[in-house]
């Protein structure tokens, strides 16, 4: 209420007494038909009550998962290229649902700096919903959009945190007036990161095996693809009680290591994250419409790169790969269940990872379950 505050002090000083009762009238309507919503990096944020145009940086299945079907026509602008061709099967199941999303304008991607600020302001947006990972690209234009009087709101789901989670799916649940369908999200969510911790917890000193992880690459085994220290897919090794080899050694959120450093360290697990790209056929192909045996003859060919027959991951065939996309979302506590089970597997084995992410779409989600999420060697 922090603008409210500042036009009230202007207006008082105004000399006639009627025509500022009036101004203040209309202040004051305008303003309590907005919302106060604390972002991510609690700022305070006045927002329309039910905003009616928005704009999507990253998230977007966040974005679906608080407002469902009625989402789709409140998108007036995204960063598509985050989306189609880079996540293709995902573009593809929710281009089915929704035939409309192909409409919707591109407005660059914060990684790749592009993101256009003429082109948001143009669309008149009563929101902006931005990642965190968004933020030292885009914060010396955010001035901009408030001088357009266009409220701008982070989120974040990238650095894994069960607190960062909570919160963002509740800003999203008081943007658009959703909060009864996301209390049931978040405790879904909740519950099923909490059969980790406890399981763990309840076991002292338990052995943490180590973990090698890597992006599946586009070009397939004959590129190393980049691994993490604490972000993403480092952070679920850490939760699920594993000894991550890259930890110390990856500078930022992602990166390559020596081949050599791999094979020296010896992990007893190796976890691949895997995609479908476009017209491609090497690397290790999972999410939405791809089967288990094309996923699992690409993850074969991972075991055959030179110097990996003396890993022990590779000789006792403990080497698993699971969709990209079950990190970095609302629905990830799937990768945590799936790293807890591959790291101890006699301490989860009655979890069933990929049962539980159907319950999620089921309940949650608004396009169907499809395809191979996670698998095996």
């Amino acid at each position: 209420m922090l603008k409210l505050n500042l036009w009230y002090n202007l207006v008082k000083n105004l000399g006639d007494k009627m025509f500022r009762k009036l101004v203040l009238i209309v202040l004051f309507s305008i303003f309590a038909c907005a919302t106060e919503v604390i972002d991510i990096l609690d700022r305070k944020v006045d927002i329309k009550d039910n905003p009616k145009r928005v704009v999507l940086t990253f998230y977007f299945e966040e974005y679906f998962t608080a407002t469902k079907d009625d989402g789709i026509d409140k998108i007036v602008g995204w960063s598509r290229k985050y989306w189609e061709g880079r996540r293709q099967a995902s573009w593809d199941a929710f281009k089915e649902k929704f035939p409309q999303i192909d409409e919707i304008p591109d407005v660059g991607y914060g990684p790749k700096n592009t993101i256009s600020f003429e082109k948001i302001i143009s669309l008149k947006p009563d929101v902006v919903v931005f990642a965190l990972n968004d933020y030292a690209k885009v914060k010396n234009n955010l001035a901009n959009l408030e001088a357009a009087n266009i409220p701008a709101v982070f989120i974040d789901f990238h650095d894994q945190k069960l607190s960062n989670h909570v919160k963002s799916m509740e800003i999203l649940g008081e943007i658009f007036k959703t909060q009864d369908k996301v209390k049931k999200v978040v405790e879904f969510y909740k519950s099923k990161f909490e059969i980790v911790q406890n399981r763990l917890k309840n076991i002292p000193n338990f052995k943490k095996p180590k973990v090698y992880l890597e992006f599946s690459e586009k070009d397939g085994p004959s590129v190393f693809g980049g691994t993490w220290d604490d972000k993403m897919w480092g952070a679920f090794a850490n939760i699920a009680g594993g000894e991550n080899i890259a930890k110390g050694i990856v500078k930022g959120t992602t990166a390559t290591i020596n081949p050599e450093l791999i094979i020296a360290k010896n992990p007893d697990v190796i976890i691949f994250a895997g995609n479908y790209f476009l017209n491609s056929y090497k690397n290790i192909p999972l999410g939405y419409g791809i089967t288990k045996e094309q996923a699992k003859a690409n993850l074969k060919a991972y075991a055959t790169r030179p110097g990996w027959n003396s890993i022990n991951a590779v000789k006792n065939g403990h080497i698993y790969a699971l969709y990209h996309d079950l990190s970095r979302h609302i629905f990830d506590f799937t990768g945590v269940l799936f790293f807890a089970k591959a790291l101890h597997p006699e301490i989860f084995s009655d979890i069933e990872p990929e049962e539980e992410l159907k319950k999620f779409f089921d309940e949650f989600y608004p396009v169907k379950y499809s395809g191979t999420w996670m698998i095996s060697y």
